[in-house]
């Protein structure tokens, strides 16, 4: 009676463990077809975005003084507030990156929008509206935003940052 048991409660850890896995590689496979309709020249370009905007964000990082970094940090203030008091400190130096940053980022994503067709963009837009609307897509949202809160309560968290663009 006691083998039985045990080898119940194996091949339930068994199938639960697999299932889990098989779950896991499924999300995976929900991202690539995403990419799958887009030419190797599209793809090089979001690439080349996603490291644009990566390496603005550390640019206008690099500026911050140690006020602005107080006001990035303070809690206490709602998002558009922070932004605001951001903002109203900014030397005229940062002001300049912060446009420059934007115009380039702009000319990427305008280069890309040329080079799809109509088909990638239904697509395109079909895929986004399935997102927003499911669970998982806000189920991610919020976790990404909890893992921007605490990363920021535990003092700023890695360098690499969150690497999809300005959330």
């Amino acid at each position: 009676m006691k083998n039985i048991k045990i080898i119940g409660i194996l091949l339930l850890g068994i199938i639960l463990g697999s299932s889990n896995l098989c779950a896991q590689q499924n999300q995976g496979d929900a991202s690539t077809p995403a990419l799958s309709n887009l030419t190797e020249d599209q793809k090089q370009l979001l690439e080349q975005r996603r490291t644009l905007l990566r390496e603005n964000r550390e640019s206008i990082k690099a500026t911050l003084t140690e006020k602005q970094l107080a006001i990035m940090q303070n809690q206490e203030l709602k998002r558009e507030e922070r932004h605001q008091a951001l903002l109203a400190t900014f030397t005229q130096t940062q002001l300049e990156i912060m446009d420059n940053n934007r115009t380039r980022a702009r000319e990427l994503r305008d280069e890309f929008r040329n080079t799809i067709t109509s088909e990638q963009r239904q697509e395109i837009r079909t895929r986004m509206r399935v997102n927003n609307n499911s669970d998982t897509g806000n189920e991610l949202q919020e976790m990404r935003r909890e893992q921007r809160r605490n990363s920021i309560k535990n003092g700023g968290g890695s360098k690499k940052g969150p690497g999809n663009g300005n959330n």
